[in-house]
């Protein structure tokens, strides 16, 4: 076979979804298996699971992983602030990672901020938190921050959910997409064609770890449960807007954008760029600090660690000055 019809042959087997990947050829990987920050414990949180890495002594930092991730992502973070002598709280969110993955309702932004309280109470924490969010944890911590401001110091915003608003109509729409039946028939090519045009905005070893892991979890005992999370977690945050009371924050924030970020604004029913969504959050939050990041996507954390641990020290150390 002459290489251009061998080519051609390829191509056809792709999208006829006969060639396996090679992390899908590869053995399937468990919930907890998944990388980790290090030894994690566990807290019966509303009766359900809740497993926590926390280490350090110092002021308290609690860091919210975005939607369909776990504690891992914040592995690269979390030296730096340890280093400057704080305390860090890092779980896998309900239906992420090693936590538990009911059915229910459990998965809106409300239910997770309260959960995280509990947890807090569980874990001894009675100081106000810094919360570094990012994306879905992004809404979440602003939940918190709103719901239980006594709890809540600061907040770092990484590409945080809840600052893009969606009208009924778009809302509907992205619920109708959002199933787990099309989130499971992604195969390996396609998750590396989405992450690469629309998650990661800078392609390093970290980001090419969490796409073997995505792809090897796939057959996990678990996954068809964490799937359901993943939707209702979508509903979640479509529900339960923030925007139109972000004037109320009285704590400093600090909110960032990557520049090259293919999720936010949703780049089917928005089509813009991530300026766009940095200046709204400038106008909701006129006091906060606000930056875009050029050559960064959506995983600022994982794709530039260093830059974004700066200003999440920075933020700390502003926050520490203010009391």
């Amino acid at each position: 076979m002459g290489s251009r019809s061998g080519a051609l042959l390829g191509v056809a087997l792709t999208l006829l979804g006969c060639v396996t990947g090679k992390y899908e050829a590869m053995d399937t990987l468990q919930f907890d298996q998944l990388s980790r920050p290090g030894l994690m414990g566990e807290a019966e949180i509303a009766g359900h699971k809740t497993v926590v890495y926390q280490a350090g002594l110092g002021d308290p930092v609690l860091f919210l992983h975005g939607l369909g991730e776990h504690a891992g992502y914040w592995n690269a973070n979390l030296p730096d602030i340890l280093a400057a002598e704080h305390q860090v709280i890092v779980p896998d969110l309900m239906g992420h990672g090693r936590s538990a993955k009911p059915p229910g309702e459990h998965y809106g932004m409300t239910a997770q901020a309260r959960r995280l309280v509990a947890l807090l109470d569980h874990l001894g924490v009675e100081k106000p938190v810094t919360v570094v969010g990012h994306s879905m944890g992004g809404q979440i911590a602003l939940t918190l921050a709103l719901a239980w401001p006594e709890r809540v110091k600061a907040l770092v915003l990484l590409a945080p959910a809840g600052i893009e608003t969606f009208t009924k109509g778009e809302a509907r729409w992205l619920k109708q997409v959002s199933t787990v039946a099309a989130f499971k028939a992604r195969d390996e090519q396609q998750l590396r064609e989405h992450y690469k045009k629309n998650v990661f905005g800078k392609w390093t070893k970290d980001a090419e770890h969490h796409l073997e892991e995505r792809v090897r979890v796939k057959r996990a005992a678990d996954f068809d449960a964490y799937l359901h999370a993943v939707v209702a977690s979508i509903h979640g945050m479509l529900d339960e807007h923030v925007a139109d009371r972000l004037a109320s924050l009285q704590i400093p924030v600090t909110v960032v954008f990557g520049a090259q970020d293919g999720l936010i604004p949703n780049p089917i029913l928005h089509g813009d760029d991530p300026e766009s969504v940095a200046d709204k959050a400038r106008r909701l939050l006129p006091r906060a600090k606000v930056v875009v990041l050029p050559g960064l996507g959506h995983m600022l954390q994982v794709e530039d660690p260093a830059a974004i641990n700066g200003l999440i020290l920075e933020a700390l150390a502003a926050a520490g000055a203010a009391e």
